[in-house]
């Protein structure tokens, strides 16, 4: 019971199997997510359209009343250089500053003023007063303008019988900032202040040296304070458009005007948002309160000022919603009734392949006698006759397989017999030695003991890469058993084992070659052979020059070596040098084509095999 549970688990549902389910599916996505997405992107690009639009026109608006308030400060700014060419009012702060450069400390207490010279200030005072009285009413909005003589001495004509009570805190910065300016407006943030008849109230002001132009001496300076409401009358009605708040900022993040009256005179406290406002103008969404917003920005040229105005997006967007909900309504009802004519035409298809279906149960049943009759000439039919081709074609690969199979299995019987145990072949090489040493024969001894060892290295597996001393001592071990036959008439010459110490290379690297050397280069002519090995590296590369100083060869001979190099194994059968194309075709099957063999010779002169293989040490490091 417990297996049986565990193939339900195991099964797929029969459903997804069933051409009728796919079919179903596709319909389904084919349908559903064209429509879906048609749907949504229209919905989406209407609501881009409505934010580009709300954009556009928020920055005309924007710039209307940037260009209002521009135009207000550029008003207040043409007021404050008024007195410089007003005769009274120059007349009168020369008047100030004599009168109280002869008073003790520049009649800073007002009390040490003589009393015979209480009429002068007096006069002096009445005759500036006149003239402010002209300035503060020149432009609607404006509450106080102040003058100040050389000696910091105030006065004043107030629209609204109502002064500020911090002149003399404020006085200080006032000037600072007007000599800093040499003569050119300076136009100061909103302040809260508290005037000495009335609540607080908040203000901007710009200030200004007053200087004569015929002299350039500077007479005293201009404050000319703009009540905040000029602004908000401004604002206001950008504010009913949209539904959302204004902030307007000096160009150091404090707050000029805020709709709320929540900043107003205060350094921003959302100064994060400064850095996504690049530019002098733009918009990005972000969050207040909780709820997403878009905020919409621009700066003026002419004050630095940068007006935010925040629009929410849940009333921004709710034309979108409305319209977004209608159009899924509507988009989910066609796709129902498409999805129900398409499940009709996917069972009407799919009854002639439920038919093909079952011959191809029979089929993997194992009932290789069906035949699926094709009469129709659509897909249907065609897939039918290629199902009792396919039948055909799978009867005669198992036949051809069932033949191959055998053929193998006899191949590798015969390959059995032909083995030899290589320890079998050790151990009579070593009986023979014996017999030689019991008859006294040290040389075949000696011989047959050379021959164990270079069969036990040959024949030795699980080795690929050995030392390079290895390698020496084999070839040593050939060449000897070489000069046992031919009489001593070769020489090897091996490189400094200093220079290849560590080094590693394929087994059996060197001996083909030199065993090609000794066959082909060796003529009856000559008396011996030497045979010299250099090591040479090169960049991340080892090279070795196998050189003979041998009879050489021709340039035809040379050329058909060469040739024969290029060519696999199986292209180059009998066409001679088996040993070089052997040990060229393992390097370059084991590192590349960069690497392997060549060969240089001349008639006379010798043989040159250099063999080209990557760098590598003991331990397996490759370069």
């Amino acid at each position: 019971m417990v297996k049986r549970g565990m193939r339900v688990n195991w099964r797929m549902p029969r459903w997804t199997g069933r051409m009728e389910s796919k079919l179903s599916v596709v319909f389904v996505f084919l349908i559903a997510l064209p429509i879906g997405a048609l749907t949504l992107l229209s919905a989406q690009r209407y609501s881009h359209s409505i934010e580009d639009n709300t954009i556009a026109y928020v920055s005309k608006l924007s710039d209307s009343m940037m260009g209002k308030l521009d135009d207000y400060m550029q008003d207040m700014q043409k007021i404050s250089i008024i007195p410089s060419y007003l005769g009274e009012i120059k007349d009168g702060l020369k008047m100030s500053n004599e009168f109280y450069r002869g008073q003790p400390d520049g009649g800073g207490d007002s009390v040490s003023i003589l009393p015979s010279n209480q009429q002068r200030t007096i006069d002096i005072r009445k005759k500036i007063g006149n003239s402010i009285y002209f300035l503060n009413n020149i432009k609607s909005g404006t509450n106080t303008v102040y003058l100040f003589d050389a000696f910091g001495h105030v006065y004043y004509s107030a629209k609204v019988l109502d002064v500020r009570s911090d002149l003399s805190a404020v006085y200080p910065e006032w000037k600072k900032v007007a000599a800093n300016a040499h003569g050119t407006p300076v136009l100061l943030s909103t302040q809260e202040v508290t005037p000495t008849m009335s609540g607080k109230r908040y203000v901007f002001t710009v200030v200004r040296e007053i200087i004569d132009p015929a002299n350039f001496d500077t007479l005293g300076i201009i404050a000319v304070d703009a009540n905040i409401g000029v602004i908000e009358d401004i604002v206001m009605n950008l504010d009913n458009v949209t539904h959302g708040t204004t902030l307007i900022t000096d160009d150091g993040g404090r707050v000029i005007y805020d709709s709320e009256k929540k900043y107003l005179g205060q350094k921003w406290s959302r100064q994060e948002l400064l850095a996504k406002m690049p530019g002098s103008q733009g918009s990005f969404h972000h969050t207040e309160n909780g709820q997403p917003v878009l905020t919409i920005y621009k700066q003026s040229e002419a004050t630095g000022w940068r007006v935010l105005i925040t629009i929410p997006e849940n009333h921004l967007m709710e034309d979108a919603t409305k319209t977004r909900n209608f159009t899924i309504v509507t988009a989910i009802v066609i796709m129902a009734f498409a999805l129900l004519i398409s499940l009709v035409l996917v069972f009407a298809i799919t009854r002639p392949l439920r038919s093909l279906v079952r011959h191809m149960k029979e089929v993997q049943n194992g009932n290789m006698n069906v035949f699926f009759p094709a009469r129709r000439r659509d897909e249907i039919g065609l897939a039918g006759s290629a199902f009792n081709r396919m039948i055909d074609r799978m009867k005669t690969l198992i036949q051809d397989i069932y033949q191959v199979e055998q053929r193998k299995k006899e191949a590798e019987l015969e390959s059995l017999q032909h083995q030899i145990n290589p320890h079998f072949i050790y151990n009579t090489l070593e009986s023979i030695r014996m017999t030689a040493v019991l008859n006294d024969d040290k040389e075949v001894g000696d011989m047959t003991q050379l021959l164990g060892k270079l069969l036990r290295y040959s024949f030795h597996a699980g080795l690929e890469f050995v030392p390079i001393d290895r390698e020496w001592r084999h070839l040593r071990m050939y060449v000897t058993l070489l000069n046992y036959r031919y009489g001593n008439r070769f020489v090897l010459d091996l490189p400094d084992p200093r220079e290849t110490e560590g080094l590693q290379v394929m087994k059996l690297l060197f001996q083909p070659i030199v065993e090609n050397s000794v066959y082909h280069g060796l003529d009856d002519s000559q008396a011996g052979m030497r045979i010299r090995i250099r090591y040479r590296p090169e960049g991340t590369d080892d090279l070795f020059d196998i050189a003979d100083d041998g009879s050489g060869m021709d340039v035809e001979t040379l050329a058909n070596l060469q040739a024969a190099l290029r060519l696999s194994a199986a292209e180059a059968a009998g066409q001679g040098g088996i040993g070089l194309r052997n040990v060229n075709e393992r390097l370059k099957l084991r590192y590349g084509e960069a690497y392997g063999l060549t060969v240089d010779s001349e008639p006379g002169r010798g043989t040159t095999v250099t063999v080209r293989l990557p760098h590598r040490r003991k331990g397996g490091d490759q370069a």
